[in-house]
This record gives structure tokens, C-alpha cells and sequence, in this order.
């Protein structure tokens, strides 16, 4: 979204904050709206209870004043101002009005100008009120009007028929101030809007800390996920890379394997028949052997090749590996003790016979061996050893205490075409790596100075 020149960026604590003020609107409105009707609401139950209670007092007071009235000679000022003072001292304004004169008559706040015309009085601004229960008629019920000092007043104006004046000349009022009233509902107005917008704010921030809480669960989540994706992503391109390699590799090697085996192979005859003369010179032999070496090293390196790209074809039976493993180590015995070379071994009593290709696994322990002897120190010792695990697998290492080999060589030595040896193809531990992938298991390689190289195979018992 754009404004102008400027991007709003919507990021999740944008969006979060976005939430909480549309929120907070809504809230602040229906909450502003709810206080104002509950202090409406307690303003009129209030003013009912208070025109109840002015009723009461006037009820009581109206005989008594009314007999004052009622006497044979002629009530005076002074008397119902006396009578009204009396009774006003209980916090209640108390006055008497001639409806007749339109005056008012006696007052208990009065301040000696009395009786005074009632549209000059603290009175002419009157006004009828509509309560729960009673209502103003005829001139009598609640009312309210202003005090001198504007103070709002509470009134009940009951008449006193029983005086004798069937025109209803004379009403007894009885007014209770409402400041404090007033007052009170204003406060409690502020503090109920000020409890309901400190309590949202409040709930706002925990609201938000805690959104953004679960969001960053989310976020980490997400980046896992999206992390478990990407490394999925770099498996599958690196595989498709794998693949493509090996499927040219596997045409150029069977070019090469074509093209070349039959010259190299008639080069090969023709040097052995050419070593096999008599009259053939000392210096002459060697060159030939040293021939007849690069073309046998030539022809390994195109049969690798081939059994690298080839694929694995399994031809599963049940064997007992440590008999495998006794006959790789015959085979490697003359190079064993040709360098000195001290084999600690650990059979396994008791391992089961696992469903294996023999030839393969045969492939496998020989190359491991022969990668062991060849990294070993002349004199020096290689363990193997062959366990059980508690995950129900088969387990082989093959350790020896030659050179400690660094991160790159341990993190790429089963990439295809990678070796540290002069003459080495590195394509034999790919091999490897396939065919016991192949059959369900793995191969890790570790280098440690205190235990040296190791190499460990791990297969399932139950592979197929």
C-alpha cells in the first residue's frame, strides 16, 4: 500500500497494533456507552428513592402544617415561617406555596422577604420530573429546580385539600439537595470510563505480548518447516545433480570401456609377450612392467567407473556377517602383515544372519578394509569391531590411528570423484555409501586424535 511516496510495510507488529486500536475504538465506544447508562441508570433510581423519601417526610408534615392553616383566625407569615424553619433543620428545605396568590409563602432558607412572588423566587424556574413511579399532576409530585447558589434541588410538592380549600390553594414542598448526589455520579462516571480504558490498555499490552508470543512460536515453526523444505529442496537438486553425473559417467564411461579396453588389452598382450623374451634388457623390462602397471591401472579405473554408475541390483540372502568379514580379512592378510600392520578384531556372538548381497557386501568390507590398511602407519594396528545396538541394527566399525582428517575431507569424502589419494579414482567410497544405502542402512565417517579414523556402518536386522 502506498501513500504518496511512502510504503506502509505490513508486518506482524503492524497488523498487531493495527488490531488493538480498531479494537480499542470499539471497545472505548461501547464502553463509554455502557458507563454512561449504568450512571444513568443508578442517577434515576437514585432520584426515585430520593422523591420517595421527600413524599414520606411531606406526608408526615402535611396534617400538621395543615391544622396551622386551618385555624378559625387567619394564619399569619410569621407562623408558617416559624413552622417551616422548625422542621428544616433536619437538612431538608421545607416551603409552603399559595397557589392561589402565586406566591411563596413561608420558606425554612428564607432570608426575611418573604412571602415573595413565585416567579421571582428561587422556585420560578421549576420544572416537573417523570420518576419510576409518580408523576406531577395537578400541581403535585416531583420536581426540580435551582437554589439560590445553583445547587440542584429535589422537590415533592404535595397539596392540603384537608385544610378546607377545595380550590387546593395551599401545597406543602419539601426539597433535598442534590450536589453531593450530582457530584457523586460525576465521579463515578470518570472513574468507571477511567477503570474500563486503563483495564482494556492493560489487556491490550498482555493481548499483544501475547499475540506476539504465539506469532514468534509460529514464526519458529515456520522457519523450521521452511528450513526442512529448503534442505529437502538441496537434497532433491543434489540428487537430480548426483543422477545426471552418474548418467554421464555412465555414457562416457561406456564409451571409454569400448574404445579403450580392446586397445589396452592388446597393448597388454603384446608388452607381456615382449617381457617374456630372454633377450630382453634389464632397463627395457622395468620400462615394460611399468607399461603393463598403468594399462592394469587403467582397465581397474574403467571397471570402477563402470560399477560406480551401474546400478545396484541387490540379490538378498541371509548371511552371517562375521563370516563375510573373515573371508575379506584372509584376502587382505598378505597386505596386513606385508606393512605390519597389527588387526584387533570383536566378533559378534551374538548377531543373527541378516538378508545381505553377498558379492556386494563383500565389495564393501574389502574397499573399507583395504582404505583402513592403507591409512595406517607402518606398524601400526586397525580395530574392527561388529555389535548389536538397542535400535535392533547391526553395527561395523573399522578404526585405525593414522592421520586425523579435517573437516572438508570428512564432510565430501563420499562425493563422487573426490580423494586425497595421487592416484585414486574417489569412487570407491561412493560405492560404498550406494550399496549400503541400498540395503537399508548408513555409513558415517568420524576422526578423532585419541581414536583416529573410524568408519561405521550401521545396517537394519529386518532388511529385505
Amino acid at each position: 500500500m502506498k501513500f504518496g511516496e511512502r510504503r506502509l510495510s505490513w508486518t506482524p507488529t503492524t497488523v498487531s497494533w493495527l488490531s488493538f486500536v480498531i479494537m480499542g475504538l470499539v471497545v472505548a465506544g461501547i464502553g463509554l456507552t455502557g458507563t454512561a447508562y449504568v450512571v444513568g441508570y443508578l442517577h434515576e433510581r437514585l432520584t426515585a428513592h430520593g422523591v420517595d423519601h421527600n413524599r414520606e417526610i411531606a406526608e408526615s408534615l402535611r396534617p400538621v402544617l395543615a391544622a396551622l392553616i386551618s385555624r378559625p383566625e387567619p394564619v399569619s407569615h410569621t407562623d408558617l415561617q416559624q413552622a417551616v424553619a422548625a422542621y428544616g433543620m433536619f437538612g431538608y428545605r421545607l416551603f409552603v406555596l399559595d397557589r392561589q396568590q402565586q406566591r411563596l409563602v413561608a420558606d425554612s432558607q428564607g432570608e426575611g422577604h418573604l412571602p415573595a412572588d413565585l416567579n421571582t423566587s428561587w422556585l420560578s424556574d421549576i420544572a416537573a420530573i417523570a420518576t419510576t413511579d409518580y408523576e406531577l399532576q395537578a400541581g403535585e409530585g416531583p420536581a426540580l429546580a435551582l437554589a439560590e447558589d445553583g445547587h440542584p434541588m429535589l422537590i415533592w410538592i404535595a397539596g392540603m385539600q384537608e385544610v378546607g380549600t377545595p380550590d387546593g390553594r395551599w401545597f406543602l414542598g419539601v426539597a433535598s439537595d442534590q450536589r453531593n448526589l450530582t457530584e457523586f455520579l460525576g465521579d463515578l462516571h470518570w472513574h468507571l470510563d477511567g477503570i474500563m480504558l486503563m483495564t482494556y490498555v492493560l489487556i491490550a499490552f498482555l493481548g499483544y505480548f501475547a499475540m506476539r508470543a504465539v506469532g514468534r512460536v509460529y514464526e519458529r515453526n515456520l522457519e523450521a518447516e521452511v528450513r526442512e523444505r529448503t534442505l529437502d529442496l538441496k537434497a532433491a537438486h543434489q540428487e537430480v545433480l548426483t543422477n545426471t553425473r552418474l548418467a554421464t559417467i555412465g555414457q562416457t564411461a561406456s564409451v571409454l570401456a569400448h574404445e579403450m579396453r580392446n586397445p589396452l588389452a592388446s597393448i597388454k598382450l603384446a608388452l607381456s609377450a615382449m617381457s617374456r623374451q630372454e633377450d630382453v634388457p634389464e632397463r627395457t623390462g622395468r620400462r615394460i612392467d611399468l607399461v603393463l602397471g598403468e594399462v592394469d591401472r587403467l582397465d581397474a579405473l574403467l571397471s570402477e567407473t563402470l560399477d560406480f554408475v551401474r546400478p545396484v541390483k541387490l540379490s538378498a540372502q541371509p548371511i552371517v556377517l562375521d563370516q563375510l568379514i573373515s573371508q575379506v580379512i584372509q584376502w587382505q592378510r598378505p597386505l596386513l602383515d606385508g606393512r605390519s600392520i597389527t588387526l584387533h578384531r570383536e566378533v559378534c556372538a551374538d548377531c543373527t544372519a541378516i538378508r545381505l548381497d553377498e558379492h556386494k557386501m563383500h565389495q564393501v568390507l574389502l574397499n573399507l578394509l583395504k582404505n583402513a590398511i592403507e591409512a595406517s602407519l607402518e606398524g601400526g594396528e586397525i580395530r574392527l569391531k561388529l555389535f548389536q545396538d538397542e535400535n535392533q541394527s547391526v553395527v561395523l566399525e573399522i578404526a585405525n590411528g593414522g592421520e586425523v582428517l579435517g573437516a572438508e575431507i570428512l564432510e565430501r569424502a563420499f562425493e563422487p570423484f573426490y580423494t586425497t589419494k595421487p592416484r585414486g579414482s574417489g569412487l570407491g567410497l561412493g560405492l560404498v555409501k550406494r550399496i549400503v544405502e541400498e540395503h537399508g542402512g548408513s555409513i558415517t565417517l568420524s576422526s578423532d586424535p585419541s581414536l583416529g579414523t573410524c568408519v561405521t556402518v550401521t545396517l537394519p536386522i529386518d532388511v529385505a
